[in-house]
């Protein structure tokens, strides 16, 4: 299904209730053209139940009900074996700042791709994506629904460096939460096992290289000098693992593996005064949607009152032509260790990202000689068991 929406009511500042929908119709066949002057698409993905009435509103996307919650939620039931969706469909002045424009950023190259990358483009690795897209601050202001565009590839060099589009990082961390809570004071001499070495209160300043920590309420405290007890390079644990206070619950203990990929961070029993929770941060496989289109726009003809043509009349026209989302010019990778490497990704197809991993990025790439319009993408990720 797709929603069309009027543009000059939709403020990208995200004012509710967004744009003024003017009407939906069902998803055309690859190769047709859809006229939208004045007007952005919505696409909701196949298989998403969506119902658009006049209550229907976009902002604030975060609303349980907002439209592009609804469109997460419904798509991610079609496919029970995944726990959680991330999704942007590019509608306010946020959702730019989650796509890297900066040097350097990491992209696919012929040496880091799976499968490899095709030699006849020369990688970008660590420069600037080659993408189009709206200033989301300072005037003017440009952002625009269905205004999002992945370059071409240059065809002026020897060798095409091809058009991309990367994400910044996403922390995939909250989704498969790994923490310690500090609920009461633990008994003097108690300890936690963090990858097997053991990690002590003591009644007093901890001590460096002694693996302990100073259980002196309050609990705020407590959690801090945890903190700085496994992040101390002299202790056992910084070297596998980095610890951070939540920024929500500052009686939480948040843990990273070091690498993001690292399976062998494990806890032990908690003692008194501690509560742990315990999975696989991060994820080994995603599945993807996206929508991909291309624009034309006619010229603005206007003729003599003379001639063949005399009298004509013709404003220039916006389309929007629908292309297969696996055009032959668009490949699409992810990374789930910020870039280092990174795999392949087909269209609705899961695909094992061998390790697993937190700093999640998104990278499409045009290899052809036509802008890609990228109208929003969805990725989903399960639950990790908690390692053995």
């Amino acid at each position: 299904m797709r929603i069309f929406t009027d543009i000059a009511s939709h403020d990208t500042t995200a004012v509710d209730p967004g744009g003024r929908i003017v009407r939906t119709d069902s998803t055309p066949e690859f190769g047709s053209s859809t006229t939208t002057n004045g007007q952005f698409i919505f696409q909701v993905p196949e298989g998403a139940a969506l119902t658009i009435d006049a209550d229907s509103f976009y902002f604030p996307q975060e609303d349980i009900n907002s439209i592009s919650s609804r469109t997460g939620a419904e798509f991610l039931i079609r496919y029970p074996m995944y726990e959680h969706i991330l999704y942007n469909f590019y509608l306010d002045n946020e959702d730019p700042a989650t796509f890297s424009l900066t040097v350097p950023t990491p992209q696919p190259t012929t040496t880091n791709t799976t499968p490899v990358l095709p030699t006849s483009l020369i990688p970008l690795n660590n420069a600037a994506p080659r993408c189009q897209m709206g200033r989301a601050a300072a005037a003017p202001v440009g952002m625009v629904p269905n205004s999002m565009a992945i370059l071409p590839r240059s065809m002026t060099r020897a060798s095409p460096v091809y058009g991309s589009l990367v994400t910044e990082v996403i922390d995939l961390w909250p989704y498969n939460p790994f923490y310690i809570d500090v609920t009461a004071s633990p008994p003097a001499a108690s300890t936690i096992s963090i990858a097997g070495f053991p990690l002590a209160a003591v009644a007093g300043v901890r001590t460096p290289g002694s693996d302990n920590y100073n259980n002196a309420a309050p609990t705020s405290a407590i959690a801090l000098d945890i903190v700085a007890a496994i992040n101390d390079g002299a202790n056992s644990f910084s070297t596998f693992v980095l610890a951070t206070i939540d920024p929500v619950v500052n009686t939480r203990v948040q843990l990273r593996p070091i690498p993001s990929t690292s399976t062998i961070v494990t806890l032990g029993a908690a003692p008194a005064g501690l509560s742990t929770v315990v999975s696989h941060p991060g994820t080994d496989e995603v599945m993807m949607w996206w929508k991909v289109a291309r624009m034309n726009t006619s010229a603005d003809q206007v003729s003599a009152s003379q001639g063949p043509s005399a009298g004509e009349n013709t404003p220039a026209l916006v389309s929007l032509q629908e292309i297969d989302r696996e055009d032959a010019s668009l490949l699409v990778y992810a990374s789930v260790d910020d870039g280092v490497s990174w795999y392949r990704i087909p269209y609705l197809e899961p695909i094992d990202l061998i390790n697993a991993g937190t700093e999640l990025r998104i990278a499409f790439l045009n290899t052809g000689e036509d802008k890609i319009y990228v109208l929003g993408f969805c990725v989903l990720f399960p639950d990790l068991l908690a390692p053995l």
